[in-house]
């Protein structure tokens, strides 16, 4: 049974960071269970030096390959400039130690991380992150620090983040006197809606209830004219340059069972394109969301 965890603010109890750091050295997860209960979400799963076996989504076993030579262990420092590296940037974060391991910035964030996390960290902290997920993160990294080894973790994130789960494989980098500097780490999201709205050949956003744009598949960055998906926090209007009627909240179509539907009139090469908008709502990971999709009319 998962012991009694005091409040998770290591403002007021920095002990509660010691206490998830030293479990996760010695491999149990009592406490870190009982941090994301505490949250209402699952515990998290640690496994120290992990093989090929214990990974099955392609960009991580690619990412443990490339390290394969470590053991388990350190990469050199030199490995983050190596074509290896290079090919999985995107979905790759470096993290530094910082005042001994008190806090951990991060230098470079993959920018779809970032498109599906929906924020930008590089140059800021772990801890800026906030909350549970923040004290799971330091505590992990202060663990590699200890252990010096590879280590692969799944977490949910907080419910406003529209990922399931987030798949890590975190490599230690060392420099040439055997010193921790950083962390290599590929983080991949496992969201089973998502994949499902990709192969929609019609477009499709998931917007919340403030209007921001938390999704769009394939089919929509291609009619509103996007290399990639929406940017943190854009709007669905600056998005889109559609001004689609939607209800007060996502709620309000789930209580209707029921669809509604809007024409607008999109601007493809300054020529007035007419699309129908289908706006409907359902609940993620106990989150309302709007779904809207559109289509030439």
């Amino acid at each position: 049974m998962a012991r009694e965890m005091p409040p998770p603010d290591l403002a007021q109890d920095p002990a509660v960071l010691d206490r998830l750091t030293d479990d996760l050295v010695e491999g149990r997860s009592d406490t870190v269970c009982a941090l994301f209960a505490h949250h209402g979400a699952a515990c998290p799963s640690v496994v120290w030096r992990p093989s090929l076996v214990d990974v099955q989504h392609p960009i991580l076993r690619s990412f443990l390959r490339a390290c394969a030579n470590s053991r388990g262990g350190p990469m050199p420092l030199s490995w983050i400039e190596s074509d290896d590296f290079t090919a999985l940037a995107d979905w790759a974060m470096i993290l530094e130690p910082v005042e001994g391991g008190a806090d951990f910035i991060y230098r470079h964030y993959g920018p779809q991380i970032a498109q599906h996390y929906g924020r930008d960290m590089t140059g800021q902290k772990a801890s800026d992150i906030g909350g549970h997920v923040a004290l799971f993160f330091m505590a992990l990294y202060r663990a590699a620090l200890r252990r010096r080894e590879v280590v692969k973790s799944i977490h949910e994130p907080p419910r406003q983040v529209f990922v399931r789960a987030w798949r890590r494989v975190l490599v230690p980098l060392e420099d040439h006197d055997g010193q921790i500097k950083a962390f290599a780490v590929a983080n991949v999201p496992d969201n089973e809606l998502r994949a499902g709205l990709e192969a929609m050949p019609e477009a499709v956003l998931v917007v919340d209830r403030e209007g921001t744009v938390c999704y769009a598949n394939r089919a929509a960055c291609l009619l509103f004219d996007r290399g990639r998906g929406p940017k943190p926090g854009v709007s669905l209007h600056d998005f889109t340059g559609l001004d689609p009627i939607l209800p007060d909240a996502p709620e309000d179509l789930i209580l209707e069972g029921r669809l509604r539907v809007d024409r607008q009139m999109l601007m493809r090469d300054r020529v007035p394109t007419p699309v129908r908008v289908t706006c409907g709502a359902t609940y993620y990971r106990d989150m309302p969301f709007f779904i809207l999709t559109v289509r030439r009319d």
